[in-house]
């Protein structure tokens, strides 16, 4: 085999829990700590008949954060159901935004790594808005799961990169500016800790035999509760990635994108699962949330 080089290709998935008093399509507190299943309500916890209305302030925090990252805001927008099974989603599908999110086309400036002066324009491709899910408890036992649907439906902001992150410390770099802005803009209290604030990195390589490239399989990071395991993740991604590639030659093909989580203790990432891709989750628009409209005035006040 020839020279080998290769470059490192990294885009994040970002979810931002708002720090509004209620959740985004009901009236329960949203708060974090409090006794387990205390804070839900039929419209939560998915019960047939139960009609969502849209919490405005928790729309109007997602405006900020995007205005705030130089995207063009949407004129109309509206709800969209993601359908997937989890234990703790109650109703089998999530209340999301699929093609018409509310913000496009941003950008947000870090400061370049290392002694380096100056900065470098990391583009946003969209943020939308969608409810969270529950949390499931394993802690003690390995027969059961318990389920704790407090999480349920409080207000998750998207925020998706584009790939132009070019290594893990860039990636640590971006969270950490991020974390700052969206705390200074009174949006969220972003604590990772608390599950408050979630990168997730998809991460591949370019790599380059006698000026001849190859990409390797896109990978989605999971688990990742701090800045520097975002960083440690990624640097050990990249060498699992370069030595399967050396191993076996597996290329990037349409479909062939996976999950794996991070385990912090042993220092490794490991397959979760195949990544579906968005036919799977069956999009259709919300038919009980009507669309929203940002008039002038509104988009002027936020501002």
């Amino acid at each position: 085999m020839g020279n080998i080089e290769y470059r490192v290709i990294i885009g994040l998935e970002i979810h931002v829990q708002l720090a509004t008093e209620s959740k985004l399509f009901c009236s329960c507190p949203n708060n974090f700590g409090d006794e387990p299943n205390s804070n839900v309500c039929p419209v939560c916890m998915g019960a047939p008949g139960s009609l969502p209305v849209m919490n405005r302030r928790a729309f109007e925090y997602a405006v900020r954060t995007a205005l705030a990252m130089n995207c063009k805001i949407a004129e109309f927008t509206k709800w969209d159901r993601k359908s997937y099974y989890y234990p703790d989603l109650p109703k089998n599908y999530q209340i999301s935004q699929y093609d018409l999110p509310l913000g496009e086309n941003g950008y947000l400036e870090i400061p370049f790594e290392g002694e380096s002066e100056g900065t470098k324009k990391i583009r946003i491709r969209r943020i939308h808005l969608e409810e969270d899910a529950g949390k499931l408890l394993h802690e003690g036992n390995t027969e059961y799961s318990r389920v704790d649907l407090n999480r349920t439906g409080t207000p998750l902001m998207e925020i998706v990169t584009e790939p132009d992150i070019s290594s893990p410390v860039e990636a640590r770099i971006f969270g950490t500016e991020l974390r700052t802005l969206v705390r200074h803009l009174g949006v969220s209290e972003a604590n990772m800790e608390r599950g408050q604030m979630r990168l997730e990195p998809n991460i591949n390589l370019v790599i380059t035999v006698d000026g001849k490239e190859f990409r390797t399989p896109i990978v989605e990071i999971k688990n990742l509760g701090s800045l520097r395991a975002i960083e440690r993740a990624c640097e050990y991604e990249v060498s699992r990635q370069l030595s399967e590639w050396q191993e076996t030659g597996k290329t990037m093909e349409s479909g062939n994108k996976s999950t794996r989580g991070w385990d912090e203790n042993r220092g490794v990432t490991v397959l979760q699962r195949e990544k579906e891709e968005a036919h799977d989750y069956r999009y259709f628009p919300d038919p009980d949330l009507m669309p929203v409209v940002v008039t002038d005035d509104w988009l002027s006040e936020i501002k």
